[in-house]
């Protein structure tokens, strides 16, 4: 038990701290939307954070990787890249110009362009570390799968709430609250059960942000 509390906390300091200074960073370099204005950058911040929590739980990720990355992974890891790529750099830049028609400030995703996906694609791999960080601890107190699914649920959209702190959109901190606790209840599942399920995982991760623009352009077509 306490090596699962550990590991909540460890996951729990490490996202709001990667979060903290990403905030603080992009103002620093003059980024007024980071991810586009300084992609490189932000890229090379999250491998970093997702370097060091990988460190800080390789002993309970080193039976767990030889187990899951099995045979086709590296195949499926180059497939999985090259259509990432691809979607980025020649569907994103031929989606409708948006058009901003509310009220509120939008969110700083609103403006994702192609190069947007380079850092935020190393921001979705430092979660999915945490994320699997979190599963193998709370597997390894024998829970069951369901009872596992439920609290990673629970947590994962948790964490996404805290994204009130920084956008005063109720409506994009619910969806993506809902959506993080929908993918907290199946990720354990791919983790544990299915073979390269962390990759799995990830193309699911990623998918989401790029059905989300997609869906922003076509919402917010510009008339």
């Amino acid at each position: 038990m306490t090596r699962v509390l550990l590991t909540i906390v460890i996951v729990a300091t490490a996202w709001s701290l990667s979060s903290y200074g990403y905030y603080w960073l992009g103002p620093v370099v003059g980024a007024e939307i980071g991810y586009n204005d300084a992609p490189v950058l932000f890229a090379v911040y999250y491998a970093a954070w997702a370097a060091l929590v990988f460190v800080v739980f390789r002993e309970p990720f080193r039976n767990w990787v030889n187990h899951q990355f099995q045979g086709d992974r590296v195949t499926l890891a180059m497939a999985m890249l090259l259509v990432f790529t691809i979607y980025a750099l020649f569907v994103i830049p031929r989606l409708p110009a948006t058009e901003w028609v509310r009220s509120e400030t939008p969110v700083e995703f609103f403006y994702a362009n192609a190069q947007y996906f380079l850092p935020k694609s190393v921001e979705i791999l430092f979660q999915q570390i945490l994320i699997a960080a979190l599963i193998l601890a709370l597997h390894s107190l024998g829970l069951s799968l369901r009872t596992i699914s439920l609290s990673v649920a629970l947590m994962f959209g948790s964490f996404h709430l805290t994204l009130a702190l920084a956008y005063d959109n109720p409506l994009y901190v619910a969806r993506y609250s809902v959506a993080a606790t929908l993918f907290g209840a199946i990720v354990p599942y791919l983790i544990l059960k299915l073979r390269n399920g962390f990759l799995i995982s990830y193309a699911i991760h990623w998918s989401y942000y790029a059905i989300d623009i997609a869906l922003i352009h076509y919402v917010f077509a510009a008339t």
